[in-house]
Formats: structure tokens, sequence, C-alpha cells
């Protein structure tokens, strides 16, 4: 777990059904402090799923978070930063209310943090305040497991560079699958660095060259598989999720060559992000990749042979044959194909 330190935090209650935001302040602080430190360190270590920068123009969060930095009336800034919060989820609310969905009421933690002598970030996050907090006492709820505590959170890294402290990076973190607009950009008035097909191409092209162009020599059945798998995934619908990539459709491969370290493969994967720019969670754009699942074989000028989907048992369908006289066959096991075979070798024999 990382140390950081807190210089500042504060607490609210954000509540759009009593349109409330309330300072809390709670008698038992050991839980609370405690609740924060835990939290502050889960957040800090986490490289965030979108990077951003503001948007042009903006003003009010910019002017805030340079107030938390600079130590200018950080209580008022923090009772503006909860008013905002809440002007703009009752904005949202009101967009979603025919959906029959609703924004909760919300613990919002707002926190400047000292991670190394030049490091600091200011993080401001949401989490459910029924579920993580006894509104009265204060107490921590039935254990709260660390990855459920925050459902949002934004995350400026702060950098001392000559002299001055500067906003260096901002990155957002969302639990929900689907990324609520209001936080990101009305809220944190921010704006996305690469826009969704630019993160598709990005992604794509970075797996395909550093990860399996180089396996393909050596390990042509794993390749061809692994392959696959990326081009059904990124040519799927949905969000790119880059630890259900990493985990799931590479992780959980099991190689036909033993000599193919997926581990290795895993620690390339892990680089790629931060050496070839895209971000951890996006949009998939399906139409900007261009390869298809590669399922034809050519065997002659005249015959290709078609693999619908993944062969299970690769060993027991296909055998290489080699004649006495050199000559390379490859053999399917197939009854079809045996009927087929037989009834043409019949069909010769009775011309």
């Amino acid at each position: 777990m990382m140390d950081v330190r807190i210089i500042f935090h504060r607490l609210y209650k954000v509540d759009i059904t009593t349109n409330e935001v309330a300072l809390q302040e709670f008698a038992e602080n050991v839980n609370v402090n405690n609740y924060v430190i835990e939290l502050l360190n889960d957040v800090a270590e986490n490289e965030g799923d979108r990077e951003y920068t503001f948007e042009d123009g903006s003003l009010s969060m910019k002017t805030f978070l340079n107030n938390i930095i600079s130590d200018i009336d950080r209580d008022d800034t923090s009772e503006l930063i909860g008013q905002r919060l809440l002007q703009k989820e009752k904005d949202a609310q009101e967009k979603i209310v025919q959906l029959r969905r609703e924004i909760i009421k919300g613990i919002l933690i707002i926190s400047y943090v000292q991670m190394t002598e030049t490091e600091y970030k200011i993080i401001i996050s949401k989490a459910d305040y029924n579920e993580f907090l006894e509104e009265v006492t204060g107490k921590i709820r039935n254990g709260l497991p660390t990855k459920k505590k925050i459902f949002k959170s934004f995350i400026a890294n702060v950098s001392l560079i000559a002299g001055e402290d500067t906003i260096t990076k901002l990155v957002t973190y969302d639990l929900n699958t689907t990324k609520a607009s209001y936080w990101w950009k009305e809220f944190l008035e921010l704006k996305e660095i690469r826009d969704d097909e630019k993160n598709t191409l990005n992604a794509y092209n970075s797996i395909k060259v550093k990860i399996l162009d180089p396996i393909r020599k050596k390990h042509k059945r794993d390749w061809l598989c692994l392959s696959n798998a990326t081009v059904a995934y990124f040519r799927g619908e949905g969000d790119f999720d880059f630890i259900h990539f990493r985990d799931n459709i590479i992780g959980n491969y099991i190689p036909n060559d033993p000599n193919l370290d997926m581990a290795d493969i895993k620690d390339k994967i892990n680089k790629l992000p931060k050496q070839d720019k895209f971000d951890l969670r996006f949009t998939k754009k399906p139409n900007i990749v261009k390869d298809k699942i590669k399922n034809v074989i050519s065997l002659t000028d005249e015959i290709d042979l078609v693999i619908k989907h993944d062969v299970s048992s690769v060993d027991a369908t296909f055998k290489p044959y080699l004649d006495a006289e050199g000559k390379k066959y490859l053999a399917i096991r197939s009854d079809k194909g045996y009927l087929y075979a037989q009834n043409q070798q019949q069909g010769d024999e009775n011309r």
C-alpha cells in the first residue's frame, strides 16, 4: 500500500432528493480517517481509465483545483465544488428520469495528498453514502471491501516544476460500465485527449505489432488463436476494458506450445498503454479494425480450408503426413470427408 500524506480533505453529503450539500464531521474520527486513508491509497495507485485535459474555456474547476493547490480558501472552494456537483447531478437526473434510473445520494471526498517530495495529487471521489458511512456515527459498515468503495473518482497529478506546483495529468476512474458524462464533462469540465476512434486504432495496432506479430514465426498455431481472439474482441460492440482483455482474452489462453511464455506476454501488454498512448477504457469502434478473423487457409491454388470457429482439439483433428517420396499432405479427421473422398475414388474406378 502506498504511504500518502493527507494535506487537506473534506467530506460532503451530496443529496439531490433533499437538494443538500452538507459538510460531514464525525465524533468518531478514527473510523473516518482510516476510511479516507484506505480509499486514497487505493485511488492513488490507480492509473485511471481515461486521460483528459481541461475543456477549452474551462474556468470553474481549473480555478478550484488551483485554489486547493495554492491553499487559497480551501474550505470555501470545497463547498463550491460540492454545490457544483449537486447542480450537475440535478441536471443529469432530469435527463434520465424517463429511464427510471436514479443518481444516488453520495459521499463526496475532496483530498489533496503528497506522494513524494515533488509529487502531489488532488483526488475527488464519490461513493454511496448509505453503503459506506453511518450518517450519524461515522462507523464503517460490514468491513466495506475497498474495491467497492469508489463509484467515481478524478485524479489530478501535481508536480513541482521549476519551483511551481503544476498540474501534469488528469484522469478519471469509474466503476460503472457506462461512464456518466455529467461527471467528467459537465462537473469536471474535461475533454478526452484521445477519442474512441484514436483509442481503438492505437490499442489494436499496438497489440498486433508488439504482442502478436513477434510470436507468429515460432508459435504459429498460438499466434492464429490469439490473433483471432483479439480481432473478434475489437470488432465486437461495447467497451474496451484493458484489464479484461489482458486477464481474460489473453490471460486465460492455454498455449499449444508450452514454450510460449504467457506471463511474459501479459507483462509486455501492461506496458502498451503508456508506450503507445491509449486509454484503459473506451468505447470500441469496430469499423476501425480492418483485419478479419483468419479462418481461410490456402492449401493449393484450387482448394481453401475454411475454419468456421475455434477447433477444440487441433491435434486430434489435423495431422501432417510426409510420404516416402517427400510429398506433404494434410490429414483431417472427418467422417463426411472420408465418405466424400471414398465416393470420388470409387467414381474414378468405375469410369
